[in-house]
């Protein structure tokens, strides 16, 4: 199997004094910052701590630091980059090593296959009254009772269109198929990785469908058939965020099927930049919170779960230095300002009364999966393909 490249999660910003030369320099330094993969707990660990294996961000002082004084623990934390280095770090590690696991949604069907994680009851888990309802009905996270789940939604955001709205129209940006548009060959910029960019090309020619990685081989084919159209469009691939943004801020590319390039570069004091989700509909990346079968500290691990979905605690998490996200608890901008809810799209959706902009987007997205019909390899292959045409 071939392994899943570096994520855009790697791109980190900070919340206040980010400059334009910051954007092309923070590649670097994250990369130098992750390549070690220690544990970074905020002190020295104490006796019996709290073992968390996670992406960027949960680490941070200003989201642990509340659990760990409330509950007089320290919490480690082991860092990892893209699914397939998170399965390994876990096999590589003696039963017991790690009480909890922030996994993509669609990692959790791997952990259950390796026995890793336990279902738990959500009773208790009264924050998720406020979660946005897709994030309550991902079936790779569902347990086998009624009530149970394997994992719980702390951070997500898109794989939309981000584009320069000095050379892409709104109505563009809104419509997948406009980026087949001769104006564009050659000036797209696209993120490494077969997942998300084969779930969109099923999106495009299956709009609105709930299930984009649960299609036929015919459906398959067309999916093909869209990237291979996609292909003269393409300029550059990034492994990354990074590369795809000094691009677009060098004019080589014009928009880049990857979403959220925009919250980094308006940070940065551009604001000739934005990003969407097509009309067709669009990938969402989700993490969730798991609880390890092997853990001797399993409820301890439970009120650390319960903890991540408070929305003050989501409000810091999405907001780190690592990187910006969103959270699933809607609650969440009321412990932000107007600046940062407007750039995180939790502001009024102008088109849809009653709602914010985060929810319309999200009615919109998808969860990205794995291929359900198809072994992995035959989307790798098609991938691979698709790149070298």
């Amino acid at each position: 199997m071939t392994k899943t490249p570096i994520d855009p999660r790697t791109t980190a910003t900070t919340s206040g004094g980010v400059t334009r030369r910051d954007v092309l320099k923070t590649g670097a330094a994250t990369a130098a910052g992750v390549t070690s993969f220690l544990y970074f707990p905020r002190s020295a660990a104490a006796a019996e701590p709290l073992r968390v294996l996670c992406w960027p961000g949960y680490e941070e002082r200003d989201v642990i630091e509340q659990f760990e004084d409330t509950h007089k623990v320290k919490v480690e934390f082991k860092i990892y980059i893209g699914g397939e280095q998170m399965l390994q770090f876990f096999a590589q590690t003696r039963p017991g090593t790690f009480d909890a696991i922030i996994s993509d949604a669609e990692y959790v069907t791997k952990l259950k296959a390796q026995g890793a994680i336990d279902e738990f009851p959500t009773d208790g888990f009264d924050q998720l009254a406020n979660y946005h309802p897709k994030f309550l009905d991902f079936k790779p996270t569902m347990g086998t009772t009624e009530g149970s789940v394997y994992g719980i939604p702390t951070r997500f955001s898109f794989y939309g269109i981000s584009y320069n709205t000095d050379e892409m129209s709104a109505e563009e940006a809104g419509d997948w198929h406009s980026l087949l548009l001769p104006k564009y060959a050659g000036r797209l910029g696209m993120f490494d990785w077969y997942l998300p960019n084969m779930g969109n090309a099923s999106l495009a020619i299956n709009p609105g469908n709930p299930a984009p990685y649960e299609i036929s081989d015919d459906q398959l084919a067309q999916v093909r058939d869209f990237m291979m159209k996609l292909r003269p469009q393409i300029g550059m691939f990034g492994s990354s965020n990074q590369p795809i943004a000094q691009a677009l801020l060098a004019g080589d590319i014009v928009a880049s099927p990857t979403g959220d390039l925009d919250i980094d570069l308006k940070l940065a004091g551009y604001d000739n930049f934005s990003s969407t989700i097509p009309k067709q509909g669009g990938i969402r990346w989700q993490e969730v919170a798991t609880v390890c079968k092997d853990s001797s500290k399993k409820d301890l691990a439970m009120e650390w779960v319960k903890y991540m979905t408070q929305p003050d605690v989501q409000s810091r998490l999405v907001y780190t230095k690592a990187f910006k996200a969103r959270g699933p608890n809607m609650k969440i901008v009321e412990y932000w300002d107007d600046e940062q809810a407007a750039l995180l799209s939790y502001v009024p959706d102008p088109d849809t009364p009653g709602k914010m902009l985060v929810e319309t987007l999200i009615d919109r997205s998808m969860p990205r999966g794995l291929p359900a019909n198809q072994p992995e390899q035959a989307w790798i292959d098609i991938y691979n393909e698709f790149k070298t045409a």
